[in-house]
């Protein structure tokens, strides 16, 4: 199928789920996966096989609300080998967002970022590229996805979280089911020398580790006082104060609203301001009943 005909089948697959409030969260329900309502995400992967992948390309892949922005612009001074501010913001290598001309016009080695499930990364990234698997406790991912949802102005969704919060459990949420998300990627990543994995409490808890972690499995040497500096720099209050959060494409189609950030509080337990005794039990059930047999742990 050519673009024109990939973009057409997307459309024709949107549909709502609508949380126990009657509000709509819109969707495409796309290849049996929920994509985004976004115009972005319709042309982007309309087109994503028409990406032209490089040899040093890396991936790195989140499910959304795990903390990408601090991977990117963490792996992305490495990668430099330094710890100035970067210029290019996650946005623009997005792949499920970025126009295709913006991924061209980057220079190599280029750090691509994707929210998308495995079935839908292009199979030249999967076979020889290296990708970092970021993860990060389903209650703080939740709490950070619904806040990016209601910053920005491109899900369509206006309920309040207890709506929310059921969607995000049934995975009737953009991205899909975050532990179906998460079980993929753990098991495309066993055994395989290509794929690193870290989680949010990790990196939280020991930022320069994190830092020599990451550039260890992107084969580049960081001395360890420059690992303290880009932990540093890479600081969730610098980066809230400092780094511009989107790119060209993004600001002109004006979806970040003028409070919004994806910012928020950077912190390992903000779930426990937002979830209920209740919700936080039916959580932890769901993670015991979707994680316990797979060795899927975290810290929080």
């Amino acid at each position: 199928m050519d673009s024109e005909e990939i973009e057409k089948e997307i459309r024709s697959t949107f549909t709502q789920f609508f949380d126990k409030n009657g509000i709509p969260m819109p969707i495409y329900r796309y290849k049996g996966h929920y994509i985004p309502y976004s115009e972005f995400t319709v042309l982007a992967l309309s087109k994503l096989n028409t990406v032209k992948i490089r040899p040093d390309d890396i991936l790195m892949c989140t499910y959304p609300g795990t903390g990408s922005h601090w991977l990117f612009e963490m792996a992305s001074m490495i990668l430099n080998g330094n710890c100035e501010r970067v210029s290019v913001v996650k946005e623009e290598m997005l792949i499920d967002w970025a126009p295709g001309e913006t991924l061209e016009a980057i220079k190599s080695p280029r750090l691509m970022s994707t929210h998308l499930p495995i079935t839908f990364i292009p199979q030249e990234l999967l076979k020889d590229h290296k990708m970092i698997f970021l993860n990060r406790s389903p209650k703080s991912s939740m709490v950070s996805f619904y806040r990016h949802i209601k910053k920005i102005n491109m899900f369509g969704y206006n309920g309040e979280f207890a709506g929310f919060f059921d969607l995000f459990m049934k995975g009737e949420v953009p991205y899909g089911d975050y532990f179906k998300h998460s079980q993929e990627m753990y098991a495309f990543s066993k055994d395989n020398p290509n794929v690193l994995i870290i989680t949010f409490e990790e990196m939280k808890k020991d930022p320069v580790n994190a830092v020599l972690l990451i550039a260890k499995f992107l084969e580049k040497t960081v001395p360890d006082k420059l690992a303290e500096s880009i932990a540093d720099m890479c600081s969730f209050d610098k980066m809230k104060a400092e780094k511009e959060l989107v790119c060209s494409y993004f600001r002109e189609a004006s979806k970040l609203k003028p409070v919004g950030t994806v910012y928020h509080s950077g912190a390992v337990d903000t779930w426990k301001k937002w979830l209920t005794v209740e919700q936080n039990e039916k959580m932890e059930a769901k993670i015991q009943s979707e994680f316990s047999d797979r060795e899927i742990k975290f810290n929080f």
